[in-house]
């Protein structure tokens, strides 16, 4: 893949992208899984959801997750440069399908709105923490009443490993959630684990219902 910076994806200051790369963003669209909303021939549950049923205690925990685009060569570069990198002005170029996609998902405005945190370690690795800064791309309000547990990066983990992981987060405030429908920010869902496990512990907070709106389904 040729070599790009956020200048070369802007045709001017007036966040005009470059149609080419646009285009290259593969957008999520047609037949989904009804739970996990990653794209497929058709609209019958996908067979990760199918094994997420069948773990206990995990069929009511999450009512759906919803993404924005599928995981191609061409954002696999451009999540590396925005999330590990800290080349946060490429958040622009997800601006609108992200905005366009969230209002599409869910039609109400009475979630509260959680980012996924990142731990203390890994926060000061990074400098921020990327599911903030897709909240803020959607223009909602969010509350944080997780904190994150450090453990080594999912990336370093197996997929037997990220579905059996537990415990990753701890709750700090509880009555923020009471009787709520949450929605969940990530950048990406992959296994699922890291979203499951957040939302069992917001469903044993009191949480209504928990759903999940992620920038990718890998």
């Amino acid at each position: 893949m040729a070599t790009f910076t956020w200048k070369t994806l802007l045709l001017s200051d007036q966040d005009v992208v470059c149609l080419a790369c646009r285009q290259r963003l593969e957008k999520i669209q047609g037949s989904i899984c009804p739970k996990c909303g990653r794209a497929q021939a058709s609209d019958q549950l996908c067979q990760d959801c199918i094994s997420w049923n069948e773990r206990n205690g995990s069929n009511e925990v999450l009512v759906k997750n919803r993404s924005v685009y599928a995981y191609n060569d061409f954002m696999k570069d451009i999540l590396a440069r925005f999330k590990f990198r800290g080349d946060t002005a490429l958040a622009e170029l997800f601006k609108r399908d992200v905005k366009t996609t969230f209002k599409r998902s869910f039609t109400t405005d009475a979630h509260q709105m959680i980012p996924i945190p990142l731990s203390e370690e890994r926060l000061k690795e990074r400098g921020f923490n990327q599911s903030e800064v897709l909240a803020s791309l959607i223009g909602v309000t969010t509350i944080q009443p997780l904190i994150k547990i450090h453990q080594r990066k999912q990336s370093k983990k197996n997929k037997n490993e990220r579905i059996d992981q537990t415990g990753l987060f701890q709750l700090k405030q509880q009555n923020t959630v009471l009787q709520r429908d949450v929605i969940l920010i990530d950048d990406i869902y992959t296994t699922g684990a890291t979203i499951y496990d957040a939302a069992r512990v917001l469903k044993g907070a009191g949480a209504k219902s928990v759903s999940s709106f992620t920038l990718i389904r890998s």
